[in-house]
């Protein structure tokens, strides 16, 4: 059974559950309160009657003026709300709705007088001809009879009568139809609601489905802030990643395969110059298949450290480091290479800081050379000639922070936003000439989040790129 049918059916055996329960409630009480009504109107009425009569006996002393005068006796029958001596009736607003009821009922006209010799004033010609009959006493003297018939409702639209059964059977009759037809407005709102309900459920079923097929431009469209829209838009968005993500893949495997094309086809076509006697192997040449090798190995390790990372092999051994010291040997370390392209160094505010007390964090001293010497080499490579890196440190209450900076040329926003994706370089050909993968700072920032920091790029005073690294001081749980 698909949704839509559970729905449907849930909504309409839970309608017809109510209306049930309604129906039956109320046939109970209709028959119940109406009967108690009744007998209520009635009692009242025949008592109030039988006081005026007696009232009137006593001023007249006989039955006399009753006879043949009609007016007098639908005078005497009137039912008069608010009456001294109503034995039925606690409130006003109870004798108000008694009176309306009678009126209704006609007790009036059901009501017969006869005399001590039970011979007819009024109402019907015998007295046993009336089902209830009660006699009239005055001072303990036999004056009369009262007689009267059960209640009988009047058919306002009709001059039929009909009795208290047939009355409840005719309401029960009348809340049944209104019963039918709730019920079909029941069937018609149930079948709104499954629809509304099952039509985007059914979208997000269609989708998933292409999704699973591998049809990453499949989407929902379905727009809503209740939860099936937050869930088709959660849907869309998780298209949109699987998407993105088999583009990246795609383009991970092009990247990939040219970056190792490129030293690879240089090593052939050395050596088969080589082979062919083209080229003598001297020393330059022997060089230049060495840097090519050492090239292809960089990129295979580079490639083999953000596969690790990538499926949680990458492991880190944290211990407590000084990281300003190991910057400052990093850097020392390349000093003849930035003297190659006349690439001035300030490092006033790292000098500072290592004249103040150590200050260590938890971390992977090898992957911190690691990040270090991806950023020094970075600038340098990319750094126009006679240029200017500076290194700026600064210390918080929890976390230091490590900023370089370099010179000309700059790099744009948008650039700013891809230059950690892996193999994406601003100008790709010159990377290329000096050697650059597009993989270094795509493992700085694995390395800076491993230790729980960040990187961000931002421009530099000098005209160029500044990076900055904040490395807290205490972790929260060492990486393993």
């Amino acid at each position: 059974m698909n949704l839509f049918a559970k729905l449907f059916l849930a909504i309409v055996l839970t309608n017809m559950a109510i209306i049930a329960i309604q129906l039956g409630l109320t046939a109970g009480s209709l028959t119940s309160d109406f009967a108690t009504l009744v007998q209520h109107s009635e009692q009242s009425h025949v008592e109030q009657t039988r006081s005026r009569l007696l009232a009137f006996y006593q001023r007249e002393s006989s039955w006399q003026k009753l006879r043949h005068n009609r007016r007098l006796w639908q005078q005497l029958m009137q039912p008069q709300p608010g009456q001294h001596g109503r034995p039925v009736g606690r409130d006003s607003a109870f004798n108000s709705q008694l009176h309306s009821e009678r009126r209704y009922f006609d007790t009036g006209k059901r009501i017969s007088l006869y005399d001590s010799n039970k011979q007819r004033i009024e109402g019907k010609p015998r007295l046993q001809s009336n089902r209830y009959q009660q006699a009239l006493e005055l001072d303990g003297e036999l004056i009369g009879w009262l007689g009267w018939d059960p209640a009988r409702v009047r058919d306002p639209g009709e001059t039929r009568q009909i009795s208290n059964d047939a009355f409840i059977s005719q309401q029960l009759t009348n809340y049944l139809w209104i019963a039918l037809s709730a019920l079909l407005l029941a069937l018609l709102m149930a079948w709104v609601i499954s629809k509304l309900l099952s039509k985007p459920i059914g979208r997000l079923m269609q989708c998933t489905d292409k999704l699973m097929q591998g049809d990453y431009s499949s989407r929902v469209g379905h727009s809503g802030r209740d939860e099936l829209g937050v869930l088709a838009g959660r849907v869309d968005q998780l298209a949109q990643t699987l998407e993105d993500n088999a583009k990246n893949r795609r383009q991970w495997m092009s990247d990939t395969s040219h970056e190792l094309r490129t030293p690879l086809t240089v090593l052939k076509t050395q050596l088969t110059a080589i082979e062919d006697g083209v080229f003598s192997m001297d020393a330059s040449k022997t060089a230049l298949l060495l840097s090519e090798v050492d090239n292809l190995s960089r990129l295979v390790d580079d490639l083999y450290q953000l596969t690790s990372a990538d499926v949680g092999n990458y492991r880190y051994t944290m211990t407590e480091v000084d990281p300003l010291p190991l910057l400052m040997q990093l850097i020392q370390g390349f000093e003849s290479k930035f003297a190659e392209r006349s690439i001035a160094l300030d490092l006033t505010s790292l000098t500072h800081a290592l004249t103040l007390t150590p200050r260590c964090i938890v971390a992977d001293k090898a992957r911190l050379h690691q990040l270090f010497s991806n950023l020094i080499e970075n600038a340098r490579r990319y750094t126009d000639e006679g240029g200017q890196l500076r290194v700026v440190i600064a210390h918080e209450s929890r976390r230091v922070i490590i900023r370089i900076e370099d010179s000309a040329p700059g790099v744009t926003d948008d650039e700013k936003v891809r230059l950690f994706e892996r193999f994406y370089r601003v100008e790709p050909s010159r990377s290329r000439s000096y050697g650059g993968s597009g993989l270094g700072l795509s493992l700085c920032k694995t390395i800076v989040e491993a230790h729980q920091g960040t990187i961000t790029l931002t421009d530099s005073s000098l005209g160029g790129l500044c990076v900055t690294v904040c490395l807290p001081y205490r972790q929260q749980e060492n990486a393993k």
